[in-house]
């Protein structure tokens, strides 16, 4: 089976993973960044983080108020955006930070390292 593309990559896909300090939450960490953010009435459920011209964070939360009057089987969330972070702002919650990126190419999903 041949991999190589031979063509120019310019775009990575993958799935990320980050645990926040002991100390710190998830919770805590957006009723800190999100003005209006209120875990009280907020349920944080994901987070995008987008890095382009500026570093764009968007928080998704329930509402569990709304959650619990709804009758769709969608989940009824708040979004919550903020450019106001800094990438310093940010790393003091996070403990470690795992992902990786692959180009898509068939089979990158089921390697076997060779090199052990």
């Amino acid at each position: 089976m041949n991999y190589s593309t031979h063509q120019e990559i310019n775009e990575l896909k993958g799935h990320m993973s980050l645990t926040f300090e002991q100390d710190k939450s998830f919770e805590g960490f957006c009723e800190r960044n999100f003005p209006n953010y209120k875990s009280s009435r907020y349920e944080a459920i994901a987070l995008r983080v987008f890095y382009g011209k500026e570093l764009v964070v968007t928080l998704y939360a329930v509402d569990r108020d709304r959650r619990d009057r709804n009758e769709s089987e969608k989940l009824p969330v708040k979004k919550f955006k903020t450019s106001g972070l800094s990438l310093a702002g940010v790393l003091p919650f996070i403990k470690e930070l795992n992902f990786t990126l692959t180009t898509g190419a068939p089979g990158s999903d089921d390697i076997e390292v060779i090199n052990k």
